[in-house]
């Protein structure tokens, strides 16, 4: 039988680097066309230090202008251009998730899949020194395990 930590698969095997992010003060619709035009569902919100002070997802935008953390729902009677009109006049700041749960380079990739499952948060930040060097994404979590080839068990 092997060690059963040498079979772990670390953050920094699999977390995607460098990191599209985006600072506070830009707006709803800058964040929503660089989501879209990268293909990921969310962003981390960085100070100039590259500190992660918040993420920001596509719900986010759809909630507009509601605050990210209020248990409130989107109604089908919602006007699309009232969503419209507040993503060109909020800022990131104003419904970013401020709560952000973060691993590290060396941690194991289940921490960061546990923090997907467990909380429902995508991307992950990877930090190194506080600041932010990668993101772990579901589908990341998905792929690593996919490609994992576990040792033979004899039954």
């Amino acid at each position: 039988m092997g060690n059963l930590e040498e079979q772990k698969m670390l953050i920094k095997e699999i977390m995607q680097s460098p990191v599209i992010t985006i600072h506070a003060e830009a707006t709803l619709h800058e964040a929503a066309e660089l989501m879209l035009d990268h293909g990921v569902n969310g962003l981390p919100v960085v100070d100039e230090q590259q500190h992660v002070i918040g993420v920001i997802g596509l719900k986010d935008i759809l909630r507009a202008p509601m605050p990210s953390l209020a248990r409130m729902t989107v109604s089908r009677h919602t006007p699309e251009a009232d969503i419209a009109k507040h993503l060109a006049t909020t800022s990131v700041a104003r419904v970013m998730a401020t709560t952000v749960f973060s691993v590290k380079e060396d941690d194991p990739l289940m921490v960061a899949a546990a923090i997907m499952v467990n909380d429902g948060l995508h991307p992950v930040p990877v930090l190194r020194d506080g600041r932010l060097v990668g993101v772990v994404s579901r589908a990341d979590a998905v792929r690593a395990i996919l490609s994992y080839q576990p040792a033979s068990v004899d039954v």
